[in-house]
C-alpha cells in the first residue's frame, strides 16, 4: 500500500531485532502512539517480506544471527523501492566507527540501549515528518512536471501556425516592422517551449556529445536572435581569436548560448550593442556575452531556478539555472561579472573538450 492511501497519522514501522524484550518494548511503545507496527525476531524473514509490508520506516538492531544490521540495511537500500525508506538502528554498540558504519550503509539516525522512551518516540517521529515531507515534494513535482508538459502539448501548435504564417506574410508583402516583431515573438516563445522540453525531456534524452565547431555554431545562434535584438535595434557583435571545435552534445551547448544571449538582449537597453567572444586562455576555450545593461542585482542567485530579478522585464527563471545546470555537469566554469555599466557572462570549456581547428 502507497504511503499516500494511507491514513496520514497511520504510519507503519517495522522493528527487526533478535531480543524479544526489545520487541515488545518498542511495539508497545510505538503502538501506544497510533503506529502500525510489525515486528520480526528474523532478519532474512523481515527482508523477505518488507516487499510486501512497504514500511514507512525501520526499527533495525545491529548484532543479529545470519546477517547483521548492516547488511541487511545495504541489500534493503539496493532496492529502488525502498532507497528512500529511512532506517534508524538501535544497537547496544556505542563507538563512533559503529555509528559512522550505520550511517554508511544507509541509516539515518542512531539509537542506543537502554531505551529512553521520549528519545525513541521523538526521532521516530521526526523521520517520519521528513519521509512524509519528501514524499510530499515528490508529488509536487510530478503535478510541476505534468503542469510543464501540458503547457508544452498547448503551445506547439500555436507557435508552429504563428511561425509558419510570419513567413507566409513575409513572402507575400516582403519584411515589415510588424512582421518582424511576430517573428521574434514567436522566437522568443520558441526559447522558452526549448527550455521546458529540455527540462522535462533531460532525463530521457541520449543525444550523444559531438565536435562542434564553435565559431560556425555561435553564428548560427546569432543569426537566429538578430530578428529578437532587432526589435530594441541592438547589435549583435561577434569577434573571434581562433576556431575551435567542441566536444559537447548540441542542443547542450544550444541552450547555454541562446538563454545567455537571451538574457542579455532582454535586460540591455535601446540602441546597444552585445558582443560575442569566442578565444582561449590557459584553462580552456571560452566563449563570452558582453551586453551594456544596468547590471545584475542579487548576481549570486541568477542561476537558481526560477529566481527573478527586480525588473520589470521578468521571466520564468528557468533559463540561466538551466544554463548553470549543463555547465556543472560538462565542467564548464562561468565566470560573471556585473556593474551598473553591463554584465559579462564568461563560459570556461575543459582542454579534454576542445581542440584547434
Amino acid at each position: 500500500m502507497e504511503q499516500n492511501s494511507k491514513k496520514e497519522e497511520q504510519f507503519s514501522i517495522l522493528i527487526v531485532d533478535d531480543t524479544v524484550e526489545n520487541l515488545k518494548y518498542l511495539s508497545t511503545l510505538l503502538r501506544a502512539h497510533g503506529y502500525d507496527v510489525r515486528a520480526s525476531a528474523d532478519p532474512e524473514h523481515a527482508l523477505s517480506v518488507t516487499a510486501t509490508l512497504k514500511p514507512d520506516l525501520i526499527l533495525l538492531d545491529i548484532k543479529m544471527p545470519k546477517i547483521d544490521g548492516f547488511t541487511f540495511a545495504k541489500r534493503l537500500k539496493s532496492q529502488n523501492e525502498f532507497r528512500e525508506t529511512p532506517i534508524i538502528f538501535i544497537s547496544a554498540l556505542d563507538s563512533v566507527d559503529d555509528k559512522l558504519k550505520a550511517f554508511s550503509s544507509g541509516g539515518v539516525d542512531y539509537i542506543t540501549k537502554p531505551f529512553h522512551e521520549q528519545e525513541v518516540l521523538v526521532r521516530v517521529g521526526t523521520h517520519l515528518n521528513l519521509y512524509k515531507s519528501r514524499g510530499h515534494i515528490k508529488e509536487l513535482l510530478l503535478q510541476q512536471d505534468y503542469f510543464i508538459k501540458k503547457i508544452m502539448h498547448e503551445m506547439n501548435t500555436p507557435l508552429s501556425v504563428i511561425t509558419l504564417n510570419a513567413q507566409i506574410l513575409e513572402r507575400s508583402f516582403g519584411a515589415g516592422t510588424c512582421i518582424d516583431t511576430i517573428k521574434a515573438s514567436s522566437k522568443i516563445l520558441a526559447s522558452i517551449y526549448n527550455d521546458m522540453a529540455y527540462l522535462v525531456k533531460k532525463e530521457q534524452r541520449k543525444e550523444p556529445a559531438e565536435w562542434i565547431n564553435i565559431v560556425e555554431f555561435s553564428s548560427s545562434r546569432i543569426a537566429y536572435f538578430h530578428e529578437i535584438a532587432a526589435i530594441k535595434e541592438i547589435k549583435l557583435d561577434l569577434e573571434v581569436e581562433a576556431e575551435y571545435a567542441l566536444y559537447i552534445c548540441p542542443t547542450e551547448l544550444e541552450r547555454i548560448i541562446d538563454n545567455t544571449l537571451s538574457n542579455a538582449i532582454k535586460y540591455s537597453p535601446q540602441n546597444s550593442t552585445i558582443e560575442f567572444l569566442v578565444g582561449q586562455v590557459s584553462k580552456g576555450t571560452f566563449i563570452a556575452v558582453i551586453d551594456n545593461g544596468y547590471g545584475i542585482e542579487n548576481a549570486e542567485k541568477i542561476f537558481d531556478a526560477y529566481y527573478q530579478g527586480a525588473s520589470s522585464n521578468k521571466g520564468l527563471g528557468i533559463g540561466l539555472a538551466t544554463v548553470k545546470e549543463i555547465c556543472d555537469r560538462n565542467s564548464i566554469t562561468i565566470d560573471l561579472q556585473s556593474n551598473k555599466e553591463g554584465s559579462r557572462f564568461d563560459y570556461y570549456f575543459p582542454n579534454t573538450v576542445t581542440r584547434e581547428l
